[in-house]
């Protein structure tokens, strides 16, 4: 029961740390993870028995917004970040075309690509405010 309070305190560093110190993208994609992680445990039906059809939705709603910051940022985080969420989206591919995958597993690999995802934005939004200070400003991105 651990890995929640984890993943939790993650993603509120990450969401202070873009509020604070971050831009416009780094604002836009902690917002855009908060909202996918509130939303997940509501739109999860089949306990992972197969492709969460509501679960693939906030995924890729999730990758949309990373990769429309990615196509237009000066920054690399975005890039990765997007890229780490299609990592999550090649998973919900994998549990279609394999029907026998424990629902444990899916849901572990699931949980495993977030990290990343989240750790790429907190990153982001850490750079972006390190530039700042050491610029005397804020870029608004």
């Amino acid at each position: 029961m651990a890995e929640p309070v984890v993943f939790a305190g993650l993603l509120v560093c990450t969401l202070l740390m873009a509020w604070r110190w971050g831009g416009r993208d780094e604002r836009i994609a902690a917002s855009a993870l908060l909202a996918g992680a509130l939303l997940t445990p509501f739109v999860q039906h089949r306990g992972f028995a197969g492709p969460e059809a509501g679960i693939v939705l906030v995924d890729f709603l999730l990758f949309l917004v990373l990769a429309a910051i990615a196509l237009r940022a000066r920054s690399f985080w975005p890039l990765w970040a997007a890229g780490f969420q299609l990592g999550a989206l090649a998973v919900h591919l994998a549990a279609a075309y394999m029907p026998t995958m424990l629902p444990a597993a899916y849901a572990a690999t699931l949980i495993i690509w977030s990290y990343p995802v989240v750790a790429a934005v907190l990153l982001g939004a850490w750079f972006e405010g390190r530039a700042a200070r050491r610029t005397g400003s804020r870029r608004a991105q």
